[in-house]
């Protein structure tokens, strides 16, 4: 199994993004072979697979659909990734949202191929990042697989990204905004120059300025998704969550930028794995923004939040998540968060500080 090697994987081989550009599928598919597996779920399939058929057959390209609408597991891409193999098909394309994204990226990767990504969501950076976010096959999390090379190649279609449900864009707003917030933590009031290690302090500098995007034009996008076209704000942000927020990522190698928010994402499905399915990565993770905001001595940043959350009804407490709020639900985050990366469980004063930030999370005081 790759696991990180400290290498910058900043990008992705190549990024295509405009309207009507899974036409187009065809055509990219033979930059890499003329023999393609696409694997989505049911909805994603549904929208897209009579375009991928018509622009891969104009194209002389032998396309095999393969349908999952599990989860992102080695059981079963091992399994898919083997028939790939043996039919001697020479690339993997996953078409559908994040989980469809990392499943295709771990197939490609046992089945020895180059891995294309066609994202019918904004919800994640899932389709441009070299990792992959692993579940069992019922749902509990059991930790990322790291590449050592990037996802050869993102084609985003801003018509079908446009026409997602609203909440799968808010979804990947909050997922995007969590970079800056996160990245902050680790500052903590340091000047970002020469503060840490190589790389950390660009992917500040771009989160800062990603961040003050999503800000300002979220309210404007939410109002264009309504519209025919696409507009150049909702083109920006679907630009911003999914390349910009994969940069970030990259330059930040992976995992140096996560914080408390993501780690109470990766808490609350391995706590909750069956009360939060139906939720989305950057609900969880938008929830995690106020307590991030509170550990970094910000907690007036959510006053705007949380009105934002509120008025576009996306969840805003640990219970609107199906989280119970109880005493050993406090001991159970606790004893995950306080030893994860996310906290330096070797100085005193921050396990404190953290303890008293989640207190008044659990108790509704978080602004």
């Amino acid at each position: 199994m790759p696991k990180k090697d400290g290498s910058f994987r900043i990008g992705c081989g190549r990024y295509l993004q405009g309207e009507n550009f899974i036409q187009k599928s065809g055509c990219e598919f033979l930059r890499f072979s003329d023999r393609v597996v696409v694997i989505g779920d049911t909805i994603s399939l549904n929208l897209t697979k009579e375009d991928i058929a018509k622009s891969a057959k104009d194209n002389g390209v032998d396309v095999k659909f393969v349908l999952h609408d599990g989860t992102c597991n080695e059981y079963d891409a091992i399994i898919i990734a083997e028939e790939t193999k043996n039919s001697g098909y020479g690339l993997v394309v996953g078409v559908g949202g994040g989980v469809i994204c990392d499943f295709a990226k771990i197939v490609a990767y046992y089945a020895k191929t180059p891995c294309m990504n066609i994202p019918t969501s904004s919800a994640t950076c899932a389709c441009f990042t070299p990792l992959s976010v692993r579940y069992t096959r019922d749902g509990e999390t059991v930790g990322s697989m790291h590449f050592t090379y990037e996802v050869n190649e993102v084609l985003v279609d801003t018509v079908i990204l446009k026409n997602q449900p609203i909440r799968l864009l808010l979804a990947g707003v909050f997922d995007a905004m969590a970079k800056f917030v996160e990245i902050k933590q680790r500052f903590s009031g340091k000047e970002p120059i020469g503060a840490f290690s190589l790389g950390l302090d660009y992917a500040y500098m771009l989160a800062k300025g990603s961040y003050e995007v999503l800000v300002n034009n979220t309210e404007q996008a939410i109002e264009d998704m309504k519209k025919d076209s696409v507009t150049p704000i909702l083109d920006q942000i679907f630009f911003t969550t999914i390349c910009v927020t994969g940069v970030i990522s990259g330059i930040a190698r992976g995992s140096n930028q996560c914080a408390i928010a993501h780690k109470f994402y990766e808490t609350t499905r391995t706590l909750f794995p069956v009360d939060c399915r139906k939720m989305l990565h950057g609900e969880i993770v938008g929830v995690g923004l106020l307590l991030q905001n509170m550990f970094n001595g910000e907690k007036q940043n959510n006053t705007a939040l949380l009105r934002f959350m509120k008025n576009n009804g996306m969840p805003y407490t640990p219970e609107l998540l199906n989280i119970t709020a109880n005493e050993q639900t406090k001991k159970q985050y606790a004893s995950k968060l306080i030893v994860s990366s996310a906290i330096n469980d070797n100085d005193e004063s921050e396990v404190e500080r953290y303890l008293a930030c989640q207190e008044d999370f659990f108790n509704g005081i978080v602004e």
